[in-house]
Protein backbone atom coordinates (compact mmCIF):
# COMPACT_ATOMS: atom_id res chain seq x y z
CA UNK A 1 0.00 0.00 0.00
CA UNK A 2 3.11 2.31 -0.04
CA UNK A 3 2.35 4.38 -2.92
CA UNK A 4 -1.46 4.57 -1.73
CA UNK A 5 -0.45 5.28 1.57
CA UNK A 6 1.91 8.59 0.27
CA UNK A 7 -1.14 9.95 -1.97
CA UNK A 8 -3.19 9.36 1.12
CA UNK A 9 -1.35 10.61 3.51
CA UNK A 10 -0.22 13.79 1.65
CA UNK A 11 -4.12 14.95 0.54
CA UNK A 12 -5.68 13.46 3.57
CA UNK A 13 -7.04 17.35 4.36
CA UNK A 14 -8.66 17.60 0.72
CA UNK A 15 -10.05 14.51 1.04
CA UNK A 16 -11.82 15.10 4.37
CA UNK A 17 -13.11 18.19 3.26
CA UNK A 18 -14.15 16.74 -0.34
CA UNK A 19 -11.50 19.10 -2.17
CA UNK A 20 -10.24 17.82 -5.39
CA UNK A 21 -6.78 16.15 -5.60
CA UNK A 22 -6.31 16.53 -9.27
CA UNK A 23 -2.63 17.26 -9.07
CA UNK A 24 -2.10 14.07 -7.17
CA UNK A 25 -3.28 11.38 -9.90
CA UNK A 26 -0.39 9.53 -12.16
CA UNK A 27 -0.76 10.45 -16.25
CA UNK A 28 -3.19 8.91 -18.31
CA UNK A 29 -2.07 5.14 -18.38
CA UNK A 30 -4.24 2.19 -20.27
CA UNK A 31 -3.86 0.40 -16.65
CA UNK A 32 -4.68 3.54 -14.30
CA UNK A 33 -7.33 6.12 -14.47
CA UNK A 34 -6.46 8.89 -15.82
CA UNK A 35 -6.18 12.67 -14.45
CA UNK A 36 -9.99 13.85 -15.39
CA UNK A 37 -11.59 10.30 -14.39
CA UNK A 38 -9.28 9.95 -11.18
CA UNK A 39 -10.40 13.79 -10.28
CA UNK A 40 -14.12 13.16 -10.74
CA UNK A 41 -14.27 9.41 -9.13
CA UNK A 42 -11.71 11.07 -6.24
CA UNK A 43 -13.90 14.09 -5.44
CA UNK A 44 -17.19 11.78 -5.67
CA UNK A 45 -15.48 9.01 -2.79
CA UNK A 46 -15.05 12.27 -0.77
CA UNK A 47 -18.37 13.66 -1.04
CA UNK A 48 -19.51 10.32 0.06
CA UNK A 49 -16.74 10.09 3.26
CA UNK A 50 -17.53 13.65 4.40
CA UNK A 51 -21.00 13.88 3.42
CA UNK A 52 -22.39 10.78 2.83
CA UNK A 53 -21.79 9.16 5.70
CA UNK A 54 -22.58 11.73 8.03
CA UNK A 55 -26.23 11.76 6.61
CA UNK A 56 -26.38 8.26 6.74
CA UNK A 57 -24.87 7.76 10.29
CA UNK A 58 -24.97 11.16 11.91
CA UNK A 59 -24.36 9.45 15.44
CA UNK A 60 -21.89 6.80 14.65
CA UNK A 61 -20.04 9.36 12.66
CA UNK A 62 -20.10 11.84 15.33
CA UNK A 63 -19.15 9.39 17.79
CA UNK A 64 -16.19 8.26 15.72
CA UNK A 65 -14.95 11.72 15.27
CA UNK A 66 -14.96 12.52 18.80
CA UNK A 67 -12.48 9.09 19.29
CA UNK A 68 -10.66 10.13 16.50
CA UNK A 69 -9.82 13.11 18.46
CA UNK A 70 -8.97 11.61 21.60
CA UNK A 71 -6.26 9.11 19.92
CA UNK A 72 -4.53 11.63 18.12
CA UNK A 73 -4.19 14.06 21.21
CA UNK A 74 -3.09 10.85 23.15
CA UNK A 75 -0.02 10.18 20.68
CA UNK A 76 0.74 13.84 20.24
CA UNK A 77 1.41 13.76 24.44
CA UNK A 78 3.16 10.57 24.19
CA UNK A 79 5.32 11.34 21.12
CA UNK A 80 6.98 14.56 22.42
CA UNK A 81 8.11 12.74 25.71
CA UNK A 82 11.96 12.72 25.22
CA UNK A 83 12.84 9.42 27.09
CA UNK A 84 11.26 5.98 26.16
CA UNK A 85 7.79 5.35 28.18
CA UNK A 86 7.73 1.09 28.66
CA UNK A 87 6.17 0.07 31.78
CA UNK A 88 6.72 -3.54 33.17
CA UNK A 89 4.62 -6.38 30.99
CA UNK A 90 1.20 -6.94 32.68
CA UNK A 91 1.65 -10.85 31.78
CA UNK A 92 3.03 -13.65 33.13
CA UNK A 93 5.31 -15.94 31.77
CA UNK A 94 7.43 -15.70 28.47
CA UNK A 95 5.68 -15.48 24.70
CA UNK A 96 4.31 -18.88 23.58
CA UNK A 97 3.53 -19.75 27.14
CA UNK A 98 0.25 -21.66 28.57
CA UNK A 99 0.68 -18.69 31.06
CA UNK A 100 1.09 -15.63 29.08
CA UNK A 101 -1.90 -16.82 26.71
CA UNK A 102 -3.72 -16.83 29.93
CA UNK A 103 -2.43 -12.96 30.70
CA UNK A 104 -3.71 -11.50 27.56
CA UNK A 105 -7.43 -13.26 28.12
CA UNK A 106 -7.64 -11.91 31.41
CA UNK A 107 -6.49 -8.55 29.81
CA UNK A 108 -9.70 -8.30 28.11
CA UNK A 109 -8.62 -10.13 24.61
CA UNK A 110 -10.84 -12.15 23.37
CA UNK A 111 -10.44 -15.91 24.38
CA UNK A 112 -8.48 -18.19 21.50
CA UNK A 113 -10.45 -20.70 19.54
CA UNK A 114 -9.11 -23.70 17.87
CA UNK A 115 -7.78 -23.91 14.43
CA UNK A 116 -4.88 -24.31 11.87
CA UNK A 117 -3.79 -21.37 10.25
CA UNK A 118 -1.66 -22.17 6.73
CA UNK A 119 0.44 -19.70 5.17
CA UNK A 120 0.32 -18.38 1.93
CA UNK A 121 3.34 -16.61 0.85
CA UNK A 122 3.41 -14.09 -2.05
CA UNK A 123 0.54 -13.91 -4.58
CA UNK A 124 2.00 -17.06 -6.19
CA UNK A 125 0.34 -19.18 -3.35
CA UNK A 126 -2.56 -16.90 -2.33
CA UNK A 127 -4.41 -15.90 -5.82
CA UNK A 128 -4.34 -19.66 -6.69
CA UNK A 129 -6.06 -20.55 -3.42
CA UNK A 130 -8.07 -17.72 -3.57
CA UNK A 131 -9.79 -18.84 -6.99
CA UNK A 132 -10.07 -21.94 -5.75
CA UNK A 133 -11.94 -21.43 -2.20
CA UNK A 134 -13.95 -19.64 -5.06
CA UNK A 135 -14.58 -22.65 -6.72
CA UNK A 136 -15.63 -25.01 -3.64
CA UNK A 137 -17.36 -22.66 -2.40
CA UNK A 138 -21.18 -23.81 -2.12
CA UNK A 139 -23.47 -21.73 0.37
CA UNK A 140 -21.72 -18.50 0.45
CA UNK A 141 -18.98 -16.24 -0.42
CA UNK A 142 -18.19 -13.19 1.55
CA UNK A 143 -15.47 -10.88 0.71
CA UNK A 144 -13.85 -7.83 2.76
CA UNK A 145 -10.92 -5.58 1.00
CA UNK A 146 -9.00 -2.36 1.47
CA UNK A 147 -7.84 -2.37 -2.56
CA UNK A 148 -9.35 -4.21 -4.88
CA UNK A 149 -7.68 -2.13 -8.07
CA UNK A 150 -8.55 -1.51 -12.06
CA UNK A 151 -5.66 -3.36 -13.47
CA UNK A 152 -6.13 -6.41 -15.48
CA UNK A 153 -5.87 -8.94 -12.58
CA UNK A 154 -8.05 -7.19 -10.51
CA UNK A 155 -10.70 -6.92 -13.47
CA UNK A 156 -9.81 -10.65 -14.32
CA UNK A 157 -10.21 -11.60 -10.63
CA UNK A 158 -13.73 -9.34 -10.66
CA UNK A 159 -15.27 -11.32 -13.63
CA UNK A 160 -14.51 -14.44 -11.52
CA UNK A 161 -16.08 -13.16 -8.50
CA UNK A 162 -19.49 -12.25 -10.57
CA UNK A 163 -19.65 -15.19 -12.35
CA UNK A 164 -19.56 -17.54 -9.00
CA UNK A 165 -22.09 -14.72 -7.87
CA UNK A 166 -24.89 -16.18 -10.45
CA UNK A 167 -24.55 -19.77 -8.55
CA UNK A 168 -23.59 -18.89 -4.66
CA UNK A 169 -24.95 -15.96 -2.82
CA UNK A 170 -21.57 -13.12 -2.61
CA UNK A 171 -21.16 -10.51 -0.49
CA UNK A 172 -18.66 -7.69 -0.74
CA UNK A 173 -17.60 -4.85 1.19
CA UNK A 174 -14.91 -2.61 -0.53
CA UNK A 175 -13.08 0.59 1.11
CA UNK A 176 -14.43 3.68 -0.33
CA UNK A 177 -10.69 5.51 -0.32
CA UNK A 178 -8.62 2.05 -0.69
CA UNK A 179 -10.30 1.44 -3.94
CA UNK A 180 -11.04 4.73 -5.40
CA UNK A 181 -7.42 6.04 -4.44
CA UNK A 182 -6.02 2.89 -6.08
CA UNK A 183 -7.60 3.29 -9.26
CA UNK A 184 -4.92 6.73 -10.09
CA UNK A 185 -1.92 4.65 -8.84
CA UNK A 186 -0.43 2.56 -12.03
CA UNK A 187 2.07 -0.74 -11.32
CA UNK A 188 5.31 -1.11 -12.35
CA UNK A 189 4.60 -4.44 -14.66
CA UNK A 190 2.70 -3.13 -17.56
CA UNK A 191 -0.59 -4.36 -18.65
CA UNK A 192 -1.38 -6.50 -21.52
CA UNK A 193 -1.75 -5.49 -25.07
CA UNK A 194 -4.84 -3.64 -25.77
CA UNK A 195 -6.32 -3.96 -21.22
CA UNK A 196 -7.68 -0.50 -20.48
CA UNK A 197 -8.53 0.39 -16.81
CA UNK A 198 -12.40 0.26 -15.40
CA UNK A 199 -13.26 3.41 -13.83
CA UNK A 200 -14.84 2.47 -11.15
CA UNK A 201 -14.64 -1.45 -9.86
CA UNK A 202 -17.59 -1.05 -7.82
CA UNK A 203 -19.74 -0.08 -10.49
CA UNK A 204 -17.98 -3.03 -12.62
CA UNK A 205 -18.77 -5.14 -10.31
CA UNK A 206 -22.07 -4.57 -9.60
CA UNK A 207 -23.34 -4.43 -13.41
CA UNK A 208 -25.09 -7.48 -14.90
CA UNK A 209 -24.43 -9.29 -11.51
CA UNK A 210 -25.98 -10.95 -8.92
CA UNK A 211 -23.03 -9.69 -6.61
CA UNK A 212 -23.66 -7.27 -3.42
CA UNK A 213 -21.62 -4.87 -2.83
CA UNK A 214 -21.85 -2.12 -0.43
CA UNK A 215 -18.87 0.30 0.21
CA UNK A 216 -17.14 1.80 3.64
CA UNK A 217 -17.34 5.08 3.83
CA UNK A 218 -15.00 6.63 5.41
CA UNK A 219 -16.06 9.52 7.46
CA UNK A 220 -12.78 11.54 8.92
CA UNK A 221 -11.06 9.86 6.17
CA UNK A 222 -10.63 6.62 8.66
CA UNK A 223 -9.95 3.47 6.34
CA UNK A 224 -10.74 -0.06 6.94
CA UNK A 225 -7.83 -1.51 6.17
CA UNK A 226 -8.72 -5.72 6.75
CA UNK A 227 -8.73 -8.07 4.07
CA UNK A 228 -11.16 -11.22 5.46
CA UNK A 229 -12.31 -13.80 2.67
CA UNK A 230 -14.74 -16.00 3.95
CA UNK A 231 -16.18 -19.25 2.21
CA UNK A 232 -19.22 -21.09 3.27
CA UNK A 233 -18.41 -20.37 7.26
CA UNK A 234 -15.89 -22.67 7.18
CA UNK A 235 -12.72 -21.30 5.73
CA UNK A 236 -11.05 -18.10 6.22
CA UNK A 237 -8.15 -15.91 4.60
CA UNK A 238 -7.07 -12.88 6.21
CA UNK A 239 -4.01 -11.07 5.68
CA UNK A 240 -2.33 -8.18 3.97
CA UNK A 241 -2.65 -8.87 0.93
CA UNK A 242 -5.17 -6.95 -1.50
CA UNK A 243 -6.72 -7.47 -5.27
CA UNK A 244 -4.23 -6.13 -7.53
CA UNK A 245 -1.34 -6.47 -9.60
CA UNK A 246 1.28 -5.54 -6.34
CA UNK A 247 -0.28 -7.95 -4.77
CA UNK A 248 -0.28 -10.56 -7.52
CA UNK A 249 3.25 -10.16 -8.96
CA UNK A 250 4.96 -7.42 -7.55
CA UNK A 251 5.59 -7.25 -3.75
CA UNK A 252 6.43 -9.58 -1.03
CA UNK A 253 3.27 -10.24 1.13
CA UNK A 254 1.20 -13.07 3.23
CA UNK A 255 -2.31 -14.48 3.45
CA UNK A 256 -3.28 -17.17 5.79
CA UNK A 257 -5.66 -19.55 5.45
CA UNK A 258 -7.57 -20.40 8.51
CA UNK A 259 -9.68 -23.67 9.09
CA UNK A 260 -12.12 -25.00 12.12
CA UNK A 261 -14.33 -23.20 14.77
CA UNK A 262 -12.82 -20.14 14.79
CA UNK A 263 -13.44 -19.32 11.61
CA UNK A 264 -17.29 -18.78 13.18
CA UNK A 265 -15.53 -16.06 14.84
CA UNK A 266 -14.43 -14.46 11.67
CA UNK A 267 -17.69 -14.70 9.72
CA UNK A 268 -19.31 -12.93 12.99
CA UNK A 269 -17.03 -10.05 12.18
CA UNK A 270 -17.95 -10.36 8.21
CA UNK A 271 -21.28 -10.32 8.99
CA UNK A 272 -21.03 -6.84 11.88
CA UNK A 273 -18.86 -5.16 8.91
CA UNK A 274 -21.50 -5.75 6.61
CA UNK A 275 -24.30 -4.40 8.60
CA UNK A 276 -22.65 -1.43 9.89
CA UNK A 277 -22.52 -0.49 6.03
CA UNK A 278 -25.88 -0.76 5.47
CA UNK A 279 -27.26 1.67 2.71
CA UNK A 280 -29.48 2.90 5.70
CA UNK A 281 -27.38 3.89 8.12
CA UNK A 282 -27.67 4.52 11.78
CA UNK A 283 -31.48 3.58 11.46
CA UNK A 284 -30.28 -0.31 10.43
CA UNK A 285 -29.14 -0.40 13.89
CA UNK A 286 -32.36 -0.31 15.17
CA UNK A 287 -33.11 -3.45 14.17
CA UNK A 288 -31.82 -6.71 15.91
CA UNK A 289 -29.52 -8.69 14.00
CA UNK A 290 -30.10 -12.16 13.45
CA UNK A 291 -28.79 -14.58 15.19
CA UNK A 292 -25.34 -15.88 14.34
CA UNK A 293 -25.20 -19.66 13.56
CA UNK A 294 -22.15 -22.05 13.48
CA UNK A 295 -21.26 -23.16 10.36
CA UNK A 296 -17.51 -23.99 10.99
CA UNK A 297 -16.29 -27.44 10.86
CA UNK A 298 -14.96 -29.29 14.01
CA UNK A 299 -10.92 -28.62 14.81
CA UNK A 300 -9.94 -30.77 11.82
CA UNK A 301 -5.81 -32.23 12.92
CA UNK A 302 -3.52 -30.52 13.98
CA UNK A 303 -5.80 -27.78 15.42
CA UNK A 304 -4.51 -25.10 18.06
CA UNK A 305 -5.63 -22.18 19.95
CA UNK A 306 -6.36 -18.78 18.06
CA UNK A 307 -6.95 -15.50 18.71
CA UNK A 308 -8.62 -12.92 16.67
CA UNK A 309 -7.19 -9.40 17.66
CA UNK A 310 -9.23 -6.31 16.28
CA UNK A 311 -9.08 -2.84 15.97
CA UNK A 312 -11.83 -0.92 16.56
CA UNK A 313 -11.68 2.90 17.71
CA UNK A 314 -15.88 3.00 18.65
CA UNK A 315 -15.03 -0.10 20.73
CA UNK A 316 -12.25 1.25 21.76
CA UNK A 317 -10.38 -1.98 20.76
CA UNK A 318 -6.75 -1.78 20.18
CA UNK A 319 -6.43 -5.28 20.57
CA UNK A 320 -3.38 -5.89 18.13
CA UNK A 321 -1.09 -2.95 20.08
CA UNK A 322 -1.86 -4.70 23.30
CA UNK A 323 -0.71 -7.88 22.61
CA UNK A 324 1.96 -7.13 20.14
CA UNK A 325 3.45 -4.56 23.53
CA UNK A 326 3.24 -6.92 26.12
CA UNK A 327 4.60 -9.94 24.19
CA UNK A 328 7.52 -7.85 22.97
CA UNK A 329 7.44 -6.57 26.57
CA UNK A 330 7.22 -10.34 27.78
CA UNK A 331 10.64 -11.56 25.35
CA UNK A 332 13.03 -13.12 26.41
CA UNK A 333 15.09 -14.61 23.81
CA UNK A 334 13.60 -13.34 20.31
CA UNK A 335 11.46 -10.23 18.96
CA UNK A 336 11.61 -10.45 15.08
CA UNK A 337 9.54 -8.30 12.75
CA UNK A 338 9.18 -7.77 9.39
CA UNK A 339 6.41 -4.92 8.71
CA UNK A 340 5.94 -1.94 6.01
CA UNK A 341 6.25 0.65 8.64
CA UNK A 342 8.05 0.81 11.75
CA UNK A 343 6.96 4.23 13.07
CA UNK A 344 4.68 4.02 16.44
CA UNK A 345 6.60 5.18 19.63
CA UNK A 346 4.72 2.64 21.56
CA UNK A 347 6.60 -0.12 19.49
CA UNK A 348 10.27 1.09 19.53
CA UNK A 349 10.07 2.29 23.53
CA UNK A 350 9.35 -1.90 23.79
CA UNK A 351 12.02 -2.99 21.02
CA UNK A 352 14.80 -0.65 22.88
CA UNK A 353 13.70 -1.75 25.94
CA UNK A 354 13.95 -5.40 24.88
CA UNK A 355 17.24 -4.75 22.96
CA UNK A 356 18.92 -3.58 26.97
CA UNK A 357 17.95 -7.24 28.14
CA UNK A 358 19.64 -9.22 25.71
CA UNK A 359 16.80 -10.02 23.83
CA UNK A 360 17.41 -10.33 19.96
CA UNK A 361 15.69 -7.93 17.93
CA UNK A 362 15.50 -8.54 14.19
CA UNK A 363 13.71 -6.14 12.12
CA UNK A 364 12.99 -6.32 8.17
CA UNK A 365 11.90 -3.33 6.40
CA UNK A 366 11.00 -2.46 3.05
CA UNK A 367 12.16 -0.95 0.10
CA UNK A 368 10.60 2.22 -0.52
CA UNK A 369 11.13 5.40 -2.13
CA UNK A 370 13.75 7.72 -1.15
CA UNK A 371 11.63 10.49 -1.19
CA UNK A 372 8.54 9.29 0.82
CA UNK A 373 7.86 10.58 4.34
CA UNK A 374 7.65 6.84 5.99
CA UNK A 375 10.62 5.85 4.20
CA UNK A 376 12.67 8.38 6.01
CA UNK A 377 10.76 7.77 9.18
CA UNK A 378 11.22 4.46 9.03
CA UNK A 379 14.82 4.93 8.92
CA UNK A 380 14.95 7.30 11.99
CA UNK A 381 13.24 4.17 13.90
CA UNK A 382 16.16 2.47 12.29
CA UNK A 383 18.74 4.19 13.37
CA UNK A 384 17.38 4.41 16.98
CA UNK A 385 17.51 0.85 17.08
CA UNK A 386 20.56 0.05 15.79
CA UNK A 387 22.49 2.19 18.32
CA UNK A 388 19.84 0.27 20.66
CA UNK A 389 22.11 -3.21 19.36
CA UNK A 390 19.10 -4.43 17.45
CA UNK A 391 19.84 -5.73 13.94
CA UNK A 392 17.99 -3.98 11.00
CA UNK A 393 17.26 -5.16 6.64
CA UNK A 394 16.33 -3.95 4.22
CA UNK A 395 14.22 -6.15 2.09
CA UNK A 396 15.63 -5.80 -1.60
CA UNK A 397 12.25 -4.34 -2.67
CA UNK A 398 8.82 -4.00 -1.76
CA UNK A 399 7.32 -6.14 1.88
CA UNK A 400 3.92 -5.57 2.66
CA UNK A 401 4.16 -7.96 5.52
CA UNK A 402 2.82 -7.40 8.91
CA UNK A 403 4.24 -10.37 10.66
CA UNK A 404 6.57 -10.90 14.30
CA UNK A 405 7.22 -13.70 16.79
CA UNK A 406 8.31 -13.34 20.19
CA UNK A 407 10.01 -16.04 21.77
CA UNK A 408 7.29 -18.77 20.88
CA UNK A 409 4.00 -15.98 20.35
CA UNK A 410 3.59 -14.80 16.59
CA UNK A 411 0.61 -12.55 15.17
CA UNK A 412 -0.19 -12.16 11.32
CA UNK A 413 -2.53 -10.06 9.90
CA UNK A 414 -3.54 -6.23 8.43
CA UNK A 415 -2.14 -4.49 11.01
CA UNK A 416 1.48 -1.98 10.34
CA UNK A 417 3.38 -0.87 13.22
CA UNK A 418 1.82 2.78 12.59
CA UNK A 419 -0.67 5.00 14.46
CA UNK A 420 -3.10 4.68 12.42
CA UNK A 421 -3.47 1.11 11.83
CA UNK A 422 -2.70 0.40 15.57
CA UNK A 423 -5.43 2.86 16.68
CA UNK A 424 -7.12 3.94 14.22
CA UNK A 425 -8.00 2.37 11.43
CA UNK A 426 -10.20 -1.07 11.50
CA UNK A 427 -7.55 -3.68 11.43
CA UNK A 428 -7.53 -7.39 12.26
CA UNK A 429 -5.09 -9.65 13.10
CA UNK A 430 -4.81 -13.52 14.48
CA UNK A 431 -1.81 -14.82 17.14
CA UNK A 432 -0.78 -17.99 18.27
CA UNK A 433 2.05 -20.29 20.19
CA UNK A 434 1.92 -23.56 18.18
CA UNK A 435 5.27 -24.47 18.00
CA UNK A 436 5.26 -26.06 14.91
CA UNK A 437 3.38 -23.22 13.03
CA UNK A 438 5.47 -20.79 14.53
CA UNK A 439 8.30 -22.47 13.68
CA UNK A 440 7.31 -22.46 10.14
CA UNK A 441 6.61 -18.78 9.82
CA UNK A 442 10.65 -18.36 11.22
CA UNK A 443 11.77 -21.09 8.73
CA UNK A 444 9.34 -19.59 5.16
CA UNK A 445 9.28 -15.83 6.14
CA UNK A 446 12.09 -14.51 8.75
CA UNK A 447 14.75 -16.52 8.04
CA UNK A 448 14.68 -16.58 4.26
CA UNK A 449 14.19 -12.84 4.05
CA UNK A 450 17.11 -11.72 6.40
CA UNK A 451 19.63 -14.01 4.16
CA UNK A 452 17.73 -11.81 1.32
CA UNK A 453 17.84 -8.91 2.59
CA UNK A 454 20.87 -6.30 3.19
CA UNK A 455 21.53 -5.29 7.40
CA UNK A 456 22.02 -1.66 7.51
CA UNK A 457 24.08 0.39 9.54
CA UNK A 458 23.38 3.96 11.47
CA UNK A 459 25.37 5.73 8.80
CA UNK A 460 22.75 3.92 6.14
CA UNK A 461 19.86 5.75 8.17
CA UNK A 462 20.96 8.91 8.67
CA UNK A 463 19.57 11.76 7.16
CA UNK A 464 18.87 15.76 8.26
CA UNK A 465 15.10 15.40 7.52
CA UNK A 466 14.41 12.45 9.62
CA UNK A 467 13.20 14.00 12.92
CA UNK A 468 11.13 15.94 11.03
CA UNK A 469 9.85 12.90 9.79
CA UNK A 470 9.41 10.87 12.13
CA UNK A 471 7.26 13.72 14.14
CA UNK A 472 5.13 13.92 10.72
CA UNK A 473 4.81 9.94 11.06
CA UNK A 474 3.45 9.82 14.73
CA UNK A 475 0.56 11.33 13.62
CA UNK A 476 -0.03 9.03 10.72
Amino acid sequence: MTRLALLLRTFLPALVLGGAVQSCVNRPDTQANGPLVSAVQVSAMAGRGSILSKVRSPLTTTRLGLAMVAQRAEELVIGNIPLPLDPAPRTSGPPGSREFSASLTRLGLPAPTLGTVELLVDGKEFFPAFRTELGLARESIDLQLYIWDNDDVSVAYADLVRKRARAVPTRMLLDDIGSTLSASLKPTTPPPPGFRAVPDIARYLRQNSDLRLRRILNPWAIIDHCKLLVFDGRTAMLGGMNVGREYYSEWHDLMVRIRGPVVDHLQAEFDKKWRNAHELGDLSLLCPPPAALSRADPPPPGSFPIRILRTNLLENRREPLVAILEAIRSSRSRVWIENEYLTSDRILDALVCACSRGVDVRVVIPTLPVEEIMHLANHQAAGVLLRAGAKIYRYPGMTHMKAIICDGWASVGATNFDTHSLQISYEINISYSDPKAVRTLARRIFEKDFALSRPLTVEDTRHWLNPVAETIADQL
